[in-house]
């Protein structure tokens, strides 16, 4: 019943190619780097059974095979490494541990502020007064801990 369903609907090459285009359109919309692979299986089987005038099953094993293909021999090829060459490109408070900056507002109480490029940062450390050269040795959350730099 459901395969002389399938036979009745005349199904032929250029569905394939149709359903691979709307695959890659999917993957134009939704990208994940997973439907472009199945849409390019899709699409070379419609040129498959152009040129060889398929069957419904053969050419659904085509498909099979070329996807797990394209999937395999495509995520190899073109896997996005997860090594960033700046490990602490997000982590910008670790970025400025180490880094020298000038008080703009004095340490009171042990908060005060440094101006680093056009943001003002909260400090904490011992009580200096505004111009005093410091060094961040750490964070605490957004709240950079320094101490004097007598360099």
């Amino acid at each position: 019943m459901i395969i002389d369903y399938i036979r009745s609907l005349g199904l032929g090459p250029w569905t394939w190619i149709v359903g691979g285009l709307l695959l890659l359109a999917v993957e134009v919309i939704a990208p994940g780097n997973i439907f472009v692979w199945f849409g390019l299986a899709a699409v070379f089987t419609g040129v498959v059974s152009i040129i060889a005038d398929l069957s419904w099953q053969i050419g659904l094993l085509v498909f099979g095979i070329s996807s797990l293909l394209f999937v395999v021999v495509g995520r190899r090829f073109f896997a996005r490494s997860s090594a960033s060459t700046e490990p602490l490109l997000n982590r910008r408070t670790d970025r400025l541990t180490g880094t020298t900056y000038t008080l703009t507002e004095p340490i009171v109480g042990g908060v005060g502020k440094v101006r680093i490029n056009d943001a003002n940062w909260r400090v904490k450390g011992p009580d200096l007064p505004s111009g005093t050269r410091v060094r961040i040795v750490g964070h605490e959350g957004a709240v950079l801990r320094v101490e004097r730099d007598d360099r």
